[in-house]
């Protein structure tokens, strides 16, 4: 999977998983491999995903921590799709 998360810290158990899973499954299709890190955002109560690449890509994404999975999954891909252009 070019899509790999590497850590995930912060959310419980629960949400972990679902959040992870979403995560992964929005990078099913990519040609290069790309690297994941979740956390919980203290400040606003959501969660940020921190997604790097090729030298020199980082983007950050962030959703409410009960985001359906297919929306979360939808927005790391939409932003993804947008670096493609740049």
């Amino acid at each position: 999977m070019p899509l790999t998360v590497f850590d995930c810290k912060g959310i419980s158990a629960a949400r972990r998983e679902r959040i992870e899973a979403a995560v992964a499954a929005a990078g099913q299709r990519l040609a290069q491999p790309y690297e994941a890190w979740i956390a919980a955002d203290p400040s606003g109560g959501g969660v940020r995903v921190l997604i790097a690449g090729a030298p020199g890509f980082e983007r950050t994404v962030a959703f409410a921590r009960d985001e359906a999975a297919a929306t979360i999954t939808e927005r790391v891909r939409e932003t993804l799709d947008r670096t493609k252009g740049e």
